[in-house]
């Protein structure tokens, strides 16, 4: 009886509970309440209330179309044959990193910032000099640990 490799496929991605119809009737009750606050202090005499009430629509609109922008971004791991395949999309840009699966190695260690250890696991794939960060910022600490030792076992599986 022969035994194929199928695959494992794995995707991490933001969580988009918003829709952007959603997120533009949520902006526009949001500018109606500003415009409507700063119209009445400005009917009151506080007419510079109102510059800065555009300035908080500014920024609230801003902030909604970064979530937009960004609500695709994913990060994949693929294990295929003898090629674990690592895969992230953020906003425009996508990034493939191809690894023999022989050789990878799966570690979760603290990840540092330029002040040091910042406290935060990162789950780290390796092989032959290359290495790739996956889910520094869609799982958690106990997600990637979880993930780590699933990893670890697929990979072992090889044939």
């Amino acid at each position: 009886m022969a035994v194929s490799d199928l695959g494992y496929k794995i995707i991490a991605r933001p969580n988009n509970s918003l829709t952007p119809e959603a997120g533009i009737k949520v902006l526009a009750g949001l500018v109606a309440i500003v415009l409507i606050v700063g119209l009445g202090f400005a009917h009151m005499g506080a007419w510079l209330v109102l510059p800065f009430a555009g300035l908080e629509v500014l920024a609230f609109a801003y902030t909604f179309y970064y979530i937009q922008q960004h609500s695709g971004d994913f990060e994949s791991i693929t294990i295929v044959d003898d090629r674990v395949v690592v895969e992230k999309r953020n906003y425009k840009e996508i990034t493939t990193t191809v690894l023999q699966r022989n050789w990878a190695q799966v570690n979760v260690r603290g990840v540092e910032s330029g002040k040091g250890v910042i406290g935060k696991s990162g789950l780290f794939i390796q092989s032959h000099g290359k290495e790739v960060e996956f889910g520094r910022n869609f799982i958690n600490d106990e997600q990637r640990t979880i993930l780590a030792r699933e990893l670890k076992q697929k990979l072992k599986n090889i044939y």
